[in-house]
């Protein structure tokens, strides 16, 4: 679904991304790559392949939108003891499928305490701030630039709770459009979600059946 935000033109993709065409930059937040690795860690029996799915969902993005860039909004990692050996192979394999795409980190709460990332994956760690044009990119919402007009971010892992007269279905994920910020929902295939509650000024579009669809307003 394609939106405007103020003078940005996005494209919010189903599978939780956002690409800016202007600049050929496909946005993800909150990959928690290894996630699964962290709980087989603590003797937590979870099943495998959530890294994997992430991994093809954000391919099939680059993909779809020819992006040459790729920057992760915080939350790449969950724990130091998601960097398995396996975790580090499917990111070189990753890396390897797309060799030319630019990828940039801006660090979350999660990533912070794990240090140098292994050179060969290619991440560049960028500081959150203006990204181009006056659109910023950061991990926590709370913190945004007064200058910026729009800010990129994620953390809160945004969904929505929908409840009809004859139906209560489970919480979806959003794309959340608030003061100035619009907050990505977790592209990761092991997270969590929080339940929001928008205003009527905010924008929000819910990710359900394979779409991006608007969610009304409530007066």
């Amino acid at each position: 679904m394609k939106i405007r935000l103020l003078n940005y033109e996005l494209e919010l993709l189903p599978e939780k991304g956002v690409y800016w065409s202007q600049h050929h930059t496909l946005f993800v937040a909150d990959t928690h790559f290894g996630k699964e690795a962290t709980f087989r860690f603590h003797n937590i029996p979870v099943p495998e392949g959530s890294t994997n799915g992430t991994l093809r969902a954000i391919t099939r993005m680059v993909r779809q939108t020819n992006a040459e860039s790729l920057v992760i909004l915080g939350d790449m990692f969950h724990a130091r003891s998601s960097l398995s050996t396996k975790t580090h192979q499917q990111l070189l394999g990753f890396r390897q499928q797309h060799p030319q795409l630019k990828i940039k980190l801006v660090l979350g709460n999660h990533d912070r305490p794990l240090g140098t990332l292994p050179a060969s994956w290619e991440v560049d760690v960028v500081p959150m701030g203006e990204f181009a044009d006056g659109l910023a990119i950061g991990h926590e919402p709370d913190n945004i630039p007064k200058h910026v007009a729009l800010m990129l971010c994620g953390h809160i892992h945004p969904a929505v709770r929908l409840i009809s007269v004859v139906d209560r279905i489970n919480r979806l994920p959003c794309f959340w459009w608030h003061k100035k910020r619009l907050i990505l929902p977790a592209i990761g295939g092991f997270t969590g979600c929080s339940t929001i509650k928008p205003t009527p000024t905010d924008g929000v579009w819910v990710i359900a059946e394979g779409k991006v669809i608007a969610y009304p307003r409530r007066k």
